[in-house]
């Protein structure tokens, strides 16, 4: 079903502003409730949820920057806002280019412009985990879900 909303949004321009949000509303709900205990003992199960800012390398800094000493083991990349789970985000949005080392990050307006004009966002190194991940927890809790409510409309219902 994420697939094919993708593929719609892919297709139809007038589609792409909506199906981001009501995907992630989808996911949102369905955390929320594959989360909620049934009983009071189950009531510690843990979700990982991520917030905040990350960085995606795409490559090597940009001519002239490559040979600043001040830049030295600095590679080119993007610094995003990004929303998750379980280490699979869902959200990746306003990303900015800069010079990234670790936890440490450079994005003067002209070395930004040298590394956009490189590396565009589509470079960006994020793993198939982190870019598809939830699209298969998604799926998983759908099917789960559609086999409990057939269940529960067999009677077998706990």
């Amino acid at each position: 079903m994420i697939v094919l909303m993708y593929q719609l949004a892919a297709t139809s321009s007038h589609v792409r502003s909506w199906i981001p949000k009501l995907t992630l509303a989808v996911l949102i709900v369905a955390i929320g409730l594959a989360a909620s205990p049934r009983e009071a003992a189950a009531a510690r199960i843990p979700v990982i949820y991520q917030s905040g800012q990350d960085s995606f390398l795409c490559g090597p800094l940009p001519s002239p920057y490559d040979q600043e000493p001040g830049l030295a083991d600095f590679r080119a990349g993007y610094v995003c806002e990004i929303t998750g789970v379980f280490w699979t985000y869902f959200s990746v949005r306003d990303c900015k280019p800069a010079a990234i080392h670790g936890d440490t990050y450079k994005d003067s307006p002209e070395l930004a412009v040298a590394i956009q004009a490189k590396y565009p966002e589509s470079t960006m190194q994020r793993g198939l985990w982190n870019h598809y991940g939830w699209m298969l927890m998604a799926a998983l809790f759908v099917l789960g879900l559609i086999l409990w409510i057939k269940d529960a409309l067999a009677g077998k219902a706990d």
